[in-house]
């Protein structure tokens, strides 16, 4: 299924899973954080208007492969100027063929925020953990090189599906 839009919701698990309950036609996705036991995260893939009121909301721009969404969910926080946006591309262009791509990574997303300008969220679904952070701590990790609103390293969040 081809996403044109993804949502998401932080918030406790309660808020989270009513909100999920009250819309259950959307099929929502929920993750707790990796870091924080008591962070939790609705993702709404359902293409149907938001009804989030957290300001998340992304277009999709790229996919690779299609999302199990089983997995650590990777969300990478990066704020790309224009010429930087060609190197990302592709770095993650270059994933399209599975000889390239980062070991246990089974599907990425690159999506803009509708709500500020140059502010990118790559979408990455890993086996594990495990395969994350080896990437993650590699030289083979291009994507290393992109920051966040000023600061030289990315956002970068991790959950895990519970729902």
């Amino acid at each position: 299924m081809s996403l044109n839009e993804i949502n998401f919701a932080l918030g406790p698990e309660k808020m989270l899973t009513t909100l999920s309950d009250r819309y259950a036609d959307r099929n929502f996705l929920l993750y707790r954080a990796l870091a924080n036991k008591d962070g939790y995260l609705l993702v709404d893939i359902s293409g149907e208007p938001t009804v989030f009121e957290s300001g998340l909301n992304y277009r999709v721009l790229k996919e690779i492969d299609e999302t199990n969404w089983d997995g650590l969910l990777e969300l990478r926080y990066v704020t790309l100027d224009t010429d930087q946006q060609k190197v990302f591309n592709a770095v993650v262009d270059a994933w399209n063929n599975k000889a390239t791509r980062p070991l246990g990574l089974k599907a990425s997303k690159v999506l803009i925020s509708l709500k500020k300008d140059f502010q990118f969220l790559l979408l990455n679904v890993w086996e594990d953990e495990q395969d994350y952070l080896a990437w993650n701590n590699s030289p083979e990790n291009k994507l290393a090189q992109f920051g966040h609103d000023g600061n030289r390293a990315p956002v970068d969040k991790l959950y895990t599906r519970i729902r």
